[in-house]
């Protein structure tokens, strides 16, 4: 701890310029962000706020540069150890006086922490909610003036939020035991819900309200469907991942603890520098790994979600969920780990139908209301509907939390490539009749065989069930798709059934409209058709997301074309490394093809060509012409 506290405070009430001082002077930075300025005044004032500001949105300053300009100490409540160590360490590099209590804390240590707190040697005192309960603290903390309370990642007093912790509804009573004190709320994810609950749990019902846009244009986010369940498969693809990503820092999310740890250890096994981290390692050895991953360069975490809330390293370059998290606020809240520099950073997701299964399995077998359960399990579908959509990542995420008017980011996977849907209303009504007829007694295998008319050793009853081989003109393939999707969307369900999952209907309501054909499906790939003559009952020739023969058009391209086609190739290149992203990001193969055969002339042209969005063509248009025109 600090010898002396920071000598900032004003002889007067501080103001906004005595902030932006202190800014520039401890922290280095010249001005405020976004709405960092207004949150700031609010707390100067002696009034409450509840801030919800995106990640790296600079929460932690709104609520330090007030605690250490108004006289007293700055009360913070933090849900993590790690959190609280890490921002206690940052505040000590810059000459803040600044203390945790918690567990890890010697009872010298902590006999010199009150100390200080009584001579006013202290700035900020960060302490756990369950610390603030136990014993005697509160009667010591009445006994000092305090300068404001703080209340960090207040998405956890929600029980509609995505990390609800019991022990923060608590925190209400902050309001009786210290009502003259402002206090302030922050979080980074929090839908209107949430921030309702969050006011009304905390007692801040006079408190003003900030909303700060949830864009972060630096990120560039994908998500893939795993190919399988197989998790051989899906460590195979991280570690494809993470190696194209040689040399950066990067962050894989996994659904477990064994998983945290197989994943390392393959990755290591291929030469990255890969770290587990998890809550089933003892504090100093998370500490010991922790510290490891924000010295080294270079190093990749691989974790849980007991890794990340707070963790302020800013050189993330890449975030990779092997299994995706449970609702789009912890999705935004892990992918916001990259780029905090504000450089350019990737958020990539791995999903599949057992991984919405997994997750649903997980809220049902905790104790939780059922209003509080049927919310979090749209939560769950919210994001899987996210992950398996056509509309552009970022738009659906800030559109999600409120921001009715957020245009497509421009650079996600949706934006760069736009999949062509496919109506499935149709396969969707067999789809459900076949599930419907066979009375949830079936794996998705299984249904698909009915479907195709493929089920090896049929008995008699299912062969005269009306939906047996009503889909013979789709491939197993093409069916599996559309029994995924329906998953993801609630309108089929699993059952674990000890590990081998049986599928049934899912929301009455839902299936009736598909039925009726008041509620359109539509899929991202059109389904291949079914050839008898090869085992799988797959064409031969298969067949891209598009209908069209993978390599045909590099096949066949004459000579012309296939100049421009490279030629575009090379400035997308050097586009893509003058900006330190994957060339794809630019446009995608299959753009530049549709360019390269167009050969457009002008603007106009080259806009009307599938994958040439507006904000592409202002950023690229023009080098994209003058490349063409180079070559005449």
């Amino acid at each position: 701890m600090p010898a002396t506290q920071t000598q900032f405070r004003p002889d007067q009430d501080p103001t906004l310029d005595d902030a932006r001082s202190l800014l520039s002077r401890v922290w280095g930075h010249g001005d405020f962000r976004g709405l960092q300025s207004q949150v700031v005044t609010e707390i100067l004032a002696g009034r409450d706020a509840l801030a919800v500001l995106p990640t790296g949105g600079g929460k932690s300053v709104c609520y330090q540069i007030p605690a250490i300009l108004r006289p007293g100490l700055g009360l913070v409540v933090s849900p993590l150890i790690a959190l609280m160590t890490d921002q206690v360490e940052a505040l000590k590099q810059q000459g803040v006086a600044a203390a945790r209590l918690d567990s890890g804390v010697s009872l010298d240590e902590r006999s010199a922490i009150w100390a200080a707190a009584r001579s006013g040697d202290l700035d900020l005192l960060y302490v756990s909610p369950e610390g603030l309960a136990a014993g005697a603290m509160m009667d010591r903390l009445a006994e000092l003036p305090l300068s404001l309370i703080a209340i960090d990642e207040a998405h956890c007093v929600s029980q509609w939020g995505h990390d609800f912790r019991p022990d923060y509804r608590n925190l209400g009573l902050l309001a009786e035991r210290f009502p003259n004190v402002p206090r302030i709320a922050v979080t980074a994810t929090a839908d209107a819900r949430t921030r309702d609950d969050i006011l009304r749990s905390l007692r801040l019902e006079e408190a003003k309200v900030f909303v700060d846009s949830f864009a972060r244009p630096n990120l560039q986010l994908s998500a893939e469907r795993k190919e399988s369940a197989s998790r051989a498969k899906t460590d195979a693809r991280v570690i494809e991942l993470v190696r194209e990503r040689r040399g950066k820092s990067g962050v894989v999310y996994c659904g477990s603890r064994d998983g945290c740890d197989r994943v390392a250890q393959a990755l290591r096994d291929a030469g990255t520098n890969a770290i587990a981290y998890h809550a089933g390692m003892d504090t100093k050895e998370r500490d010991r790994r922790l510290e490891r991953f924000l010295a080294e360069d270079g190093a990749v975490m691989v974790a849980t979600i007991a890794f990340g809330m707070g963790v302020d390293k800013a050189d993330v370059r890449f975030v990779i969920h092997a299994d995706p998290p449970g609702s789009l606020e912890a999705y935004w809240q892990e992918i916001g780990r990259g780029g905090r520099d504000g450089e350019q950073a990737e958020g990539i997701t791995l999903y599949g139908p057992s991984d919405i299964a997994w997750t649903l399995r997980r809220l049902d077998s905790r104790p939780m209301a059922e209003e509080v359960k049927q919310v979090q399990v749209r939560k769950a579908r919210q994001l899987f509907a996210m992950l398996d959509g056509a509309v552009c990542r970022a738009q659906a995420v800030r559109r999600y939390f409120g921001e009715t008017d957020a245009e497509p980011c421009g650079v996600c996977d949706i934006c760069g490539d736009p999949p062509l849907l496919y109506d499935a209303t149709v396969p969707a009504q067999k789809a459900l009749a076949a599930v419907q007829r066979l009375g949830g007694r079936f794996g998705r295998g299984r249904i698909v065989d009915h479907l195709t008319g493929r089920t090896k050793a049929v008995q008699p009853w299912e062969q005269q069930l009306s939906t047996w081989g009503i889909g013979a003109d789709i491939s197993p393939n093409g069916w599996r798709d559309i029994v995924d999707h329906l998953l993801f969307e609630g309108l089929l369900v699993e059952d674990p059934n000890d590990g081998k999952p049986l599928v049934g209907l899912g929301d009455g309501e839902a299936v009736r409209a598909v039925y009726k054909a008041e509620r359109k499906i539509e899929v991202r790939r059109v389904p291949a058709g079914y050839d008898a003559g090869t085992r799988s009952g797959n064409p031969r020739n298969r067949r891209d997301r598009t209908g069209e023969g993978r390599n045909a058009a590099l096949e066949t391209m004459d000579a012309d074309v296939r100049a421009r086609f490279e030629a575009l190739r090379a400035w997308r290149r050097d586009r893509a490394s003058e900006q330190h992203v994957p060339p794809y990001v630019i446009f995608q193969d299959k753009t530049l093809l549709e360019i390269a055969h167009a050969e457009p002339g002008d603007l106009a042209a080259l806009a009307a060509l599938p994958g040439v969005g507006q904000s592409k063509l202002d950023r690229y248009g023009k080098g994209v012409l003058e490349t063409l025109g180079g070559l005449d």
